[in-house]
């Protein structure tokens, strides 16, 4: 019998990321998978902003940013009949594009998920409060009031051993047990299309030298092609798309990238792992039941087209992460936890829908170059391909954990394109270097506990005042902070801002505001608190 706070079931990116989350706040967790190693056929490449911040508060960004292909490729998007002859569209991708921001710390990155998956898994194998076993499988998961029974079946032994856990996530895929253990059905709208995906080596340097691309979409005689640059050096990912499922074979695979190449001499490129799929976007009922939760891919699934696919599990771990740590250090009622289904899907489905637009975009320029007409139109509407900040950033969250706005967001021309940043309850808060060194963000202040930002003119000592008598009434960690900062943009100097573990604004108001005897009240209404025994 193995006694444990979380199980996780599922040791891709997202269980790693779960775990190492769950580790920050002190809470053990065993994270179980079947396969031996880690994904040597990556499916994401893409690691967005808001992903990117993550891996700077697990302490892995610069680890991650450097598996990335860097600024010269991750510029733009192109589309060709072959490489042979000029790019018809260069589509910029601000989104994609591996630069300094000023909305963020962090710089996106393009890269491979086996790459991140080895970073956090080399971070998790080091830390003490995480247990890891490869080639062991979830047999039987059942669950009480109290706790989950997990049955695991180690591969090698074919032991059986009963592993206690108070609450069991499931992070194992598209094709999950423990979705289908817990009836959760995942709601699918399968795409028209099927696609081979195929990672290759070989030396392209003097075909791409000069065009350079995040994308290198193809349109020849044999049909559509995409290139995606694994390592910007000789590691590639190509997809070719087709309507009857059928793969094809080896040397036509190597003709059809030759083809692409717009070249007749022999260029060597070994294949080294191949396969079909088709895109199959979706999104479960619910998220949970009862002590069991999904996240990542077992619970969306999102088309590649944009890359959201892993970032919408980054998401969505990080969101149900600090709570459940919330609950099992008894700082909080287990009904915070119903918040996850409340926070987490509608922004899952709302990425999802924007991943099949784009999809849809994306295909009127292969028809209309196709059919030789002009492809004006096509290069407005695939814009936002790897131009949706606004839909990463801008996002705002709701439930009971978060104060109403009373103002109406920022006006934008496109919501999926345009970002403002901007201080508003269920928003992701905004960055600000907290030095003039810009070495820390004011994001470098969030990962654990509450913090309530003060404005560098208000009473700090009143609102410090607040902090501790809540803090000694009940269980919850919180920080009081002051932004002193003369150049911040957002945090008014006379305002306060709580902001979640997790980087999102509970609530924010002005000092002025709030009498002297409504300090305590104002600051504890969004806080998840259970009252200290």
């Amino acid at each position: 019998m193995i006694n444990v706070p979380v199980c996780i079931i599922g040791c891709g990116p997202i269980g790693l990321a779960g775990a190492l989350l769950l580790a920050k706040f002190g809470v053990k967790s065993l994270l179980i998978d079947k396969r031996s190693e880690i994904n040597t056929h990556p499916r994401s490449r893409f690691v967005d902003t808001n992903t990117m911040e993550l891996m700077r508060i697990l302490g892995v960004e610069k680890e991650v940013e450097a598996t990335g292909l860097g600024p010269e490729w991750t510029e733009y998007n192109r589309w060709f009949n072959t490489f042979e002859k000029p790019a018809f569209a260069n589509i910029r991708s601000p989104t994609f594009h591996t630069v300094p921001r000023k909305s963020s710390p962090s710089m996106p990155v393009m890269t491979c998920q086996d790459y991140v998956e080895e970073i956090l898994l080399a971070k998790a194998r080091s830390n003490e409060f995480i247990e890891l076993r490869y080639q062991t499988e979830a047999v039987e998961i059942t669950q009480n009031e109290a706790a989950t029974k997990v049955v695991i079946h180690d591969l090698i032994s074919d032991e059986r051993i009963t592993v206690l856990a108070e609450y069991t996530l499931g992070t194992d895929g598209p094709h999950s047990f423990v979705r289908e253990t817990i009836g959760s059905e995942l709601k699918t709208a399968p795409l028209e299309m099927f696609m081979q995906d195929v990672i290759f080596e070989a030396d392209l340097s003097d075909y791409v030298e000069k065009c350079k691309g995040g994308l290198l979409y193809h349109t020849t005689n044999s049909g559509g092609f995409v290139f995606q640059p694994l390592n910007g050096i000789t590691r590639w990912r190509c997809q070719i798309p087709n309507t009857n499922n059928e793969m094809l074979s080896e040397a036509e695979t190597v003709k059809r990238i030759c083809e692409t190449l717009g070249t007749d001499q022999e260029v060597p490129i070994s294949i080294t792992s191949s396969g079909m799929w088709r895109p199959t976007p979706g999104c479960v009922d619910t998220l949970s039941r009862g002590r069991v939760f999904l996240a990542g891919d077992a619970a969306h699934v999102a088309v590649p087209t944009g890359g959201m696919g892993n970032n919408i599990g980054f998401a969505g771990i990080r969101n149900l992460t600090w709570k459940l740590a919330y609950v099992l250090r008894g700082v909080s009622p287990r009904s915070i936890l119903d918040t996850y289904q409340i926070e987490h899907r509608p922004i899952a489905l709302e990425r999802i829908a924007v991943g099949v637009k784009t999809t849809e975009s994306m295909l009127k320029m292969y028809f209309a170059f196709n059919a030789g007409i002009d492809t004006a139109e096509a290069i407005h509407e695939t814009q936002q391909y790897a131009d949706y900040n606004g839909t990463i950033l801008g996002f705002e969250l709701e439930s009971f954990l978060i104060a109403k706005n009373s103002e109406p967001p920022p006006e934008v021309e496109n919501p999926v394109i345009d970002f403002i940043p901007a201080i508003r309850a269920g928003r992701r808060a905004p960055h600000e270097w907290v030095d003039e060194s810009r070495g820390q963000s004011i994001l470098d202040w969030f990962g654990v506990n509450y913090v309530l930002i003060a404005g560098r003119n208000l009473d700090y000592e009143r609102w410090g005042r607040a902090v501790s008598q809540v803090v000694a009434n009940t269980n919850i960690t919180l920080d009081l902070r002051r932004f002193e900062e003369k150049r911040g943009r957002l945090y008014d100097s006379n305002g306060l801002v709580l902001v979640r573990p997790d980087g999102i604004i509970a609530d924010h108001w002005k000092d002025a505001e709030v009498a002297d005897e409504s300090v305590e009240e104002r600051l504890s209404a969004y806080l998840p608190l259970t009252q200290a025994s």
